[in-house]
């Protein structure tokens, strides 16, 4: 695959001679798109201020509409109006590039030519054109760091689901691939060439490949662990046997490209777990973003015992449109969505319209506000559920997630998931088409409210069971988050954690501390030598010649083990320990979070410690508001005599 995506790219190169589309837009053009833009948002969008004020909503526009007083690139303005929708925090909100720039990008070359994924706070390459497990550092001069920060705020999510950052940049099935390669052209322009510096973890030296881009795709084409760029719901399900555990794995809802009767399809994997007696179900979501709403109602027919709705308000904020559906493209029946009856909705306390609910449980009919009837005793699973979670749930996900979770018993392992438990701000998605620009930008209609009894406002759903993915276990091939829902049929004693730390640092051990310089954002990587007694660590760096640096710190624990303090010299620093783990082959993972300062500017961090085998490594990790988590520092070591 790496020798073809090699060439394939290099292929590119030629086909690359013609460069992006990027027209110029006068100040009366840019100013035209973003007072239609304002207008529109202003009109329809019901969550617009539903979780930012409208002071900082207006000042956005404010900012915008500087900027669209002097002439501007079309890809500076995509980027700009990113920035604006993103900061009203409404993952249903955001632009998509113009026909001309999007079709140019299916074939010619603009995307790198591999996949990764952000794993502690480092960018880890997944397929292509490096090699599998390469962490890069920089590309095409500008430090990983430098690259997240500049991307982040364009990154659309909802209210303070900042967690679901890291996972957009790298993967993100709503735009181009990733919000990386989405934006690059606007932040930094179209690339010619990549020039990537990049090393194997623990390595003492880095290298450097200079690679042709690729085109959309091509990109496409690479291999994807996480599911495969827009699945669909037919084709985006497996499941697998184990004893009395079945897994059943749920890439995607999505379910309106190539439909399929929700209830009867999910129905076949059911009847196979009733056939083999199975006990306990492990229901996978961690890759699903949402998409239609049948595929969950088909969900709670199997799951629960009586009946259902999913929603119990939908809201508009407005049913009349004015000229806005002149420039306004989306699908079914334009009629009813922009002329509906008055009849068919109520005003309400927040200034809004609710659609008044109708009609009955017709097979596998999605509105989500009409009684669902749950399906014959026989045909439903009743046993213990397990839903594993993640970051990359989003709108429907999560509220699928959270509105099991508040009718039966389950348990969610993995990590919170982004999204929003109280509802989303989606339904219709209106694509708005700046008449200047050609850019699209989606405006949702309705402001849902999930029918459940309690959710933490401005958060998707907390973990039950929290499983931090680590470099440890991407290495290994382990998905620890399905070994520790398989592990809750056989409960553990909780393990003791000085103890358990004891154990994993005793010894001397060898090997390299890579940190990132506060003052360029750089990489730099030292040969460092560590020793522990019991809990209190000796380090030893080569900081080049004739210069060795030596560093102590003391770790100790709270009595009850969910307190990690560590001090050095006159600095002592505590944390909570949110993950603390020893698999059946003896690997350790402790997860640590709290607040730091860097900068002047306070930070939340996290320590991840794994003792793999023979490998110790020891990871800090930072990160601001809407900001990915970033590698500062991290040891890894080999054991020595």
């Amino acid at each position: 695959m790496r020798c073809s995506v090699l060439l394939a790219a290099l292929l590119a190169t030629t086909a690359n001679a013609a460069e992006m589309p990027n027209p110029m837009l006068t100040p009366a053009q840019a100013t035209r798109d973003v007072a239609l833009m304002r207008r529109a948002l202003e009109t329809i969008h019901p969550g617009l201020t539903r979780y930012v004020p409208k002071a900082q909503v207006d000042a956005g526009f404010a900012r915008l509409e500087a900027l669209a007083r002097q002439p501007i690139a079309t890809l500076t303005l995509h980027r700009e109006i990113a920035r604006l929708v993103a900061s009203i925090h409404c993952d249903h909100s955001k632009p998509e590039l113009p026909d001309a720039i999007e079709s140019w990008r299916q074939t010619n070359a603009s995307h790198l030519p591999f996949r990764f994924r952000l794993i502690e706070g480092r960018m880890i390459v997944l397929s292509g054109a490096l090699p599998k497990g390469a962490e890069v550092t920089a590309i095409n001069g500008r430090p990983v760091p430098q690259i997240l920060t500049a991307v982040a705020p364009l990154v659309a999510y909802d209210g303070d689901t900042d967690q679901a950052v890291a996972v957009k940049i790298a993967d993100d099935s709503d735009l181009g691939g990733s919000d990386l390669e989405e934006y690059w052209p606007g932040l930094f322009g179209a690339p010619q060439q990549w020039d990537i510096a990049w090393k194997m973890p623990g390595a003492a030296v880095g290298q450097t490949s200079q690679l042709a881009p690729i085109s959309f795709t091509q990109w496409r084409q690479l291999e994807a662990p996480d599911g495969k760029y827009r699945n669909e719901f037919y084709s985006g399900i497996s499941w697998h046997m184990a004893g009395k555990t079945a897994r059943l794995k749920i890439d995607t809802f999505v379910n309106y490209r190539n439909p399929v009767a929700a209830t009867p399809f999910m129905g076949g994997f059911f009847q196979a777990m009733k056939a083999a007696g199975t006990e306990h179900l492990i229901l996978d979501l961690r890759n699903n973003g949402g998409g239609s709403t049948d595929p969950t109602i088909a969900l709670g027919r199997h799951l629960l015992d009586a009946p259902f709705t999913l929603t119990k308000s939908i809201r508009a904020k407005t049913i009349r449109f004015g000229d806005l559906p002149n420039h306004i493209e989306t699908w079914g029946n334009r009629d009813a969505q922009f002329n509906p009856p008055e009849s068919a909705y109520r005003p309400t306390g927040d200034g809004l319209l609710e659609r008044i609910p109708t009609g009955t449980d017709e097979g596998d009919d999605d509105d989500s506000q009409i009684m669902h009837q749950p399906l014959p005793a026989d045909q439903r699973f009743t046993g213990r559920l397990t839903v594993l979670t993640g970051p990359q749930n989003g709108s429907g996900a999560t509220m699928t997630i959270a509105w099991l979770k508040d009718k039966r018993a389950v348990t969610l392992v993995g990590e919170d998931t982004s999204g929003s438990a109280e509802g989303p701000t989606a339904g219709n998605i209106f694509n708005l088409v700046l008449p200047e620009s050609h850019i699209r930008v989606r405006v949702p209609q309705f402001k849902s409210f999930t029918n459940i009894k309690a959710f933490t406002p401005r958060r998707g759903v907390a973990t039950d069971v929290l499983v931090v993915p680590t470099l440890a276990d991407f290495e290994a091939g382990r998905d620890r988050v399905v070994e520790v829902a398989r592990a809750l049929d056989q409960p553990a004693a909780p393990l003791d954690a000085a103890a358990t730390l004891t154990t994993a640092l005793a010894g001397n051990w060898a090997g390299t501390l890579d940190y990132r310089d506060y003052g360029n954002d750089g990489r730099v990587t030292l040969p460092t030598l560590m020793s522990a007694k019991g809990l209190t660590i000796a380090w030893t760096f080569d900081d080049g010649p004739g210069k060795t640096v030596r560093a102590s710190e003391a770790w100790s624990f709270s009595p009850d083990g969910k307190t990690l303090s560590i001090t050095s010299g006159k600095a002592r620093e505590t944390m909570a320990v949110v993950e603390l783990r020893r698999s059946p082959a003896g690997a350790v993972t402790l997860v640590a979070d709290g607040r730091g300062n860097e900068n002047g500017q306070s930070v939340m961090v996290r320590t991840i410690l794994t003792r793999d085998g023979h490998v110790l490594r020891l990871t800090r990790m930072s990160r601001s508001a809407g900001q990915p988590l970033i590698m500062r520092h991290s040891y890894q070591l080999r054991a020595i005599a």
